[in-house]
């Protein structure tokens, strides 16, 4: 049986930097749509306006699948801040007897949360489709951005060290149940 960690929310709330904080911790892989997105971007034998989250989201599957299909330990980092965006890319995917742990990174300090998205757009990725802090709000205005019942809530807007003590104090917690059964 293999541990999925799942980091799902709105962008620029920390999901990347603690996942991959947790994934060094715990010398285990990240999954992240933005690296598919980045790499797809980045080719030059691919027309850029043909890359879509439709296809990114297939290849993130298919990657997913097979290592849930094998029992492996992996980190999946992935926006999906939307909860209806979020149960359709979930459903499609066989968890089979693999534990996983979900976390919904947020920010409660807005202005916090907007000031990261300035920071970005000063130098955007590849992945990055944001091109003004209106067209953020404008975005997330129309989703339905929510945590579910079954993740944990970190709060990004305490510090780094703080979100993830908060994360390694959960996986504690979650090891110590499952070694007790």
């Amino acid at each position: 049986m293999g541990t999925v960690y799942i980091f799902r929310g709105k962008a620029a709330t920390g999901k990347s930097t603690l996942a991959n904080m947790l994934a060094k911790k715990l010398a285990i892989p990240v999954f992240c749509k933005d690296d598919v997105v980045d790499a797809l971007k980045s080719s030059e034998n691919i027309d850029k306006g043909s890359i879509n989250n439709e296809v990114c989201y297939n290849i993130l599957y298919k990657i997913i699948q097979t290592n849930l299909d094998l029992n492996t330990d992996f980190i999946l980092d992935i926006a999906l801040g939307d909860r209806n965006n979020a149960k359709w890319f979930f459903g499609r995917l066989d968890f089979k007897d693999n534990k996983v742990l979900k976390f919904f990174i947020d920010c409660s300090d807005e202005d916090e949360w907007k000031r990261r998205h300035i920071e970005r757009l000063k130098n955007p990725l590849l992945h990055q489709s944001f091109q003004t802090i209106e067209h953020v709000i404008e975005h997330y205005k129309l989703a339905d951005i929510y945590p579910f019942e079954d993740e944990y809530i970190i709060d990004s807007n305490e510090s780094v060290e703080e979100s993830f003590e908060a994360i390694s104090k959960i996986i504690s917690f979650s090891h110590k149940i499952k070694n007790k059964n």
